[in-house]
């Protein structure tokens, strides 16, 4: 198997040439951090306020397209979501901590965190994700089919839960709006598009590993923004995994019927 960073040859370097992706330092005490692993690993990397507070939507826009190639129509439509989750609105600013505000954008059946009845939303959690990586079945290259099962339910293995039904198995408050549904769906998106290798239309499990664990991008391995992500794109990678997930669309969770169709995009 060829090295990672072989197959991701650095052809963007106008692109990240103002982007110092090297200044990596974990948080400090006191410093906000979000249920959301791209923005942490922003913060981490010094490219957005190491502390994770006053964000505003141009500082956003322009790290976001900057170092993880978004489009500007895309990387506003992120940063401005965010407002409504502030503390302080008429600032016009937020933290990263106000994004941890449960049903705004958070959800339950994170990836990589608990739910806020079952021990905290904001914190990573080991165990949330050791079992996540586990729906993967040893796969090390991550396609949407296998995306689409670790998140719902992995039929590809055995017919293990996914970790939505995971959680939703486990919580007896569990929760999960036509919002919240959709913003798992994108959330998936994200982490695909983002650490893909164009090459091959996968994702390495090991760069998955290093951006939820380290939260931390992993430029050092080899990677390289070099697909960029716009509003259109990452519909359709939402749209291939639902369609990866055919027992959603029925399915009927806290009494309700909600289905990725009913959900206006």
């Amino acid at each position: 198997m060829k090295p990672i960073s072989v197959v991701f040859t650095v052809t963007l370097a106008g692109l990240t040439a103002a982007v110092d992706f090297g200044n990596w330092q974990p948080p400090d005490p006191g410093d906000a951090r979000s249920p959301c692993p791209a923005l942490n690993s922003l913060a981490n990397h010094n490219i957005i306020p190491h502390d994770g507070k006053n964000l505003t939507v141009p500082l956003l826009v322009k790290a976001i397209v900057e170092a993880l190639n978004v489009s500007v129509e895309l990387a506003t439509t992120v940063a401005t979501a965010g407002l409504r989750t502030s503390s302080n609105p008429g600032s016009g600013t937020y933290t990263l901590d106000d994004l941890k505000k449960h049903n705004i954008i958070e959800h339950d059946g994170s990836l990589s965190r608990k739910d806020v009845d079952m021990g905290g939303n904001g914190e990573f959690s080991q165990e949330t994700f050791d079992e996540f990586l586990g729906f993967f079945g040893g796969k090390e290259e991550i396609t949407i089919p296998l995306a689409a099962a670790a998140r719902w339910r992995a039929h590809l293995f055995r017919n293990l839960w996914g970790r939505i039904q995971s959680a939703k198995k486990s919580n007896p408050k569990f929760t999960f709006t036509a919002s919240g549904q959709f913003n798992s769906y994108v959330e998936s998106s994200i982490y695909m598009q983002l650490l893909k290798n164009p090459a091959t239309g996968t994702t390495p499990l090991p760069f998955i590993k290093i951006f939820f664990e380290q939260e931390r991008l992993p430029f050092d391995e080899g990677w390289r923004p070099m697909s960029p992500t716009s509003a259109f794109s990452l519909v359709q990678d939402v749209l291939h995994l639902s369609l990866n997930t055919p027992e959603e669309k029925a399915a009927s969770l806290n009494g309700r019927t909600i289905g990725f169709h009913g959900i206006e995009l």
